[in-house]
C-alpha cells in the first residue's frame, strides 16, 4: 500500500476511536448525571423524535436550540443526542459558547435506553 494513504487512514481510524471512547465515557456517567437531575435533550426534528425517543427526555431541534436556551437549566447537568451524535455535537458547542458548562454529548439517542 502506497505510504500516502497509510497515514490518512491511521489518522482516520485514531479520530473514529478516538469519538467511541469518549461517547463510552459519556455513557458511563449518564446514571450519576441523571440522579443530579440532568436533562436529556434530543436535538432531532419533531418527525424524528416522535417516531422513538428516550422516556423523558426533551426535543428540541437543533435548528430552534438558540431560541428555546432558555428552557434549560444550567445548573444541573445537560446530556444531548440525536440521531448520530454530529446534531448533539454541535448542540453541545452551542451551549458551552452560550455560557453552560455541565454538558455532555451522548451521541445515538438509542445509547440512552438502558438507562
Amino acid at each position: 500500500m502506497n505510504e500516502t494513504l497509510i497515514y490518512p487512514i491511521l489518522i482516520i481510524i485514531a479520530f473514529i476511536l478516538y469519538k467511541k471512547y469518549t461517547q463510552y465515557k459519556i455513557l458511563k456517567l449518564v446514571p450519576s448525571f441523571l440522579e443530579e437531575g440532568g436533562q436529556i435533550i434530543d436535538v432531532r426534528t419533531k418527525g424524528e423524535f416522535t417516531q422513538g425517543n428516550k422516556e423523558g427526555s426533551i426535543n428540541i431541534p437543533l435548528d430552534s436550540l438558540k431560541t428555546r436556551i432558555d428552557e434549560l437549566d444550567n445548573s444541573k447537568p445537560i446530556i444531548v443526542c440525536c440521531a448520530s451524535g454530529s446534531r448533539s455535537a454541535l448542540a453541545r458547542r452551542l451551549l458551552i459558547t452560550k455560557g453552560f458548562e455541565n454538558v455532555h454529548n451522548a451521541g445515538i439517542w438509542k445509547s440512552l435506553l438502558k438507562f
